[in-house]
């Protein structure tokens, strides 16, 4: 049977009092909040964004969201965990800062805050999944008490993993540090050294003090280094580079994994807004420019259908897959792995029925 996925065509160049009255309606006609019970703890995953970035989900959208679940529950926070880069989420401390600062603040979205995963990031319940590349999972410990998740993602580029959307944002999103680390640990970066021109800028960014000068050229230690990329991105010359092998999926199939695990036994809902689409995630401490227009708001009740039916809609709108472009994207990964392997593992459908409402 096909998943059911429902899109209305928005663009961030609408007043906020549209876009709300969309997002309402996209909420009400998919459903994805009709399973919450009263007395429900109910988390709203979504990314408060890195400081100096623009691309993050608005919050009077997602107290447009929050507002529909409190009708059900009273019992309603946004949710999201700590990052294993240095920048302004790290620790719960400056992460709720930084939310604050981006406009989530109970003033003007009625909801708290909850980083599910402590002050710095260790807290975390080892869930039991036995699959392929992960057997327990590390979960945020936060996240274990909520009985309904809905998950808002921007959807943009990622540097390794092509795609980030909602498998991502769960995936990825309600791992504790340590599970971060364990879904990177096989991705690791490499440095041309003629390209390299010594500015120390990949230093500067990188969260383990991987990476060091050596007689004017940056060497990263294989024994130090997470696997993060936050080096790719920083390098503004194209000096360092991930081999796009075997790692790259397998990181893809883990953080499946990870999603697999945070969504089991728990009841859902899925929202992906396609605006600002940029070539790189919300951790981007930068405002980045769109590689392609704004195409609108997706959500449903299955996870894979919504990622997959987002970038069928993405390639039909720009005529080519942007996320993949030579100069806009990364044109070596391929984002379809993370979509097939969730299939594969039971997170939902890869064939879909997509409705537009009016």
């Amino acid at each position: 049977m096909k998943s059911r996925v429902y899109f209305v065509p928005a663009s961030y160049d609408e007043d906020d009092k549209t876009l709300a009255e969309k997002v309402s309606k996209l909420v009400k006609m998919s459903g994805i909040v009709e399973g919450i019970a009263k007395d429900d703890y109910v988390g709203i995953k979504l990314h408060f964004g890195e400081k100096d970035n623009i691309g993050f989900i608005r919050p009077s959208l997602a107290a447009v969201v929050g507002d529909l679940c409190k009708e059900r529950s009273q019992n309603c926070a946004f949710l999201e965990t700590n990052t294993i880069y240095i920048g302004s989420r790290s620790n719960t401390i400056s992460h709720l800062n930084l939310a604050h600062s981006h406009g989530f603040t109970y003033a003007n979205t009625g909801l708290p805050i909850v980083i599910a995963d402590g002050i710095t990031g260790r807290d975390h319940v080892n869930l039991k999944i036995d699959k392929k590349h992960i057997k327990e999972a590390k979960i945020a410990s936060g996240i274990i008490d909520f009985d309904y998740i809905v998950s808002m993602a921007h959807v943009t580029g990622h540097c390794q993993t092509g795609l980030a959307a909602s498998i991502k944002n769960i995936g990825m999103g309600c791992a504790s540090r340590a599970g971060k680390l364990e879904q990177h640990s096989t991705v690791l970066p490499e440095i041309t050294k003629e390209k390299c021109l010594g500015c120390g800028l990949c230093i500067k960014w990188c969260p383990k003090d991987a990476i060091k000068l050596v007689k004017k050229k940056a060497v990263i230690s294989k024994e130090e280094c997470i696997g993060c990329g936050e080096c790719t991105v920083a390098c503004r010359v194209g000096a360092i580079e991930i081999k796009w092998n075997e790692s790259i999926h397998n990181l893809q199939e883990k953080m499946a994994e990870y999603a697999y695990a945070a969504l089991k036994d728990r009841r859902k809902g899925f929202m992906n807004f396609a605006m600002h689409i940029t070539k790189d995630c919300d951790c981007m401490a930068k405002d980045e420019p769109t590689i392609t227009r704004d195409l609108g708001i997706l959500a449903s009740l299955d996870p894979v259908a919504l990622d997959k039916a987002t970038m069928d809609l993405l390639i039909k709108d720009a005529e080519c897959d942007r996320l993949r472009d030579a100069k806009d994207g990364y044109p070596n990964i391929d984002w379809n792995i993370q979509l097939e392997y969730s299939a594969k593992l039971g997170l939902g459908n890869l064939d879909y029925e997509l409705i537009t409402v009016d």
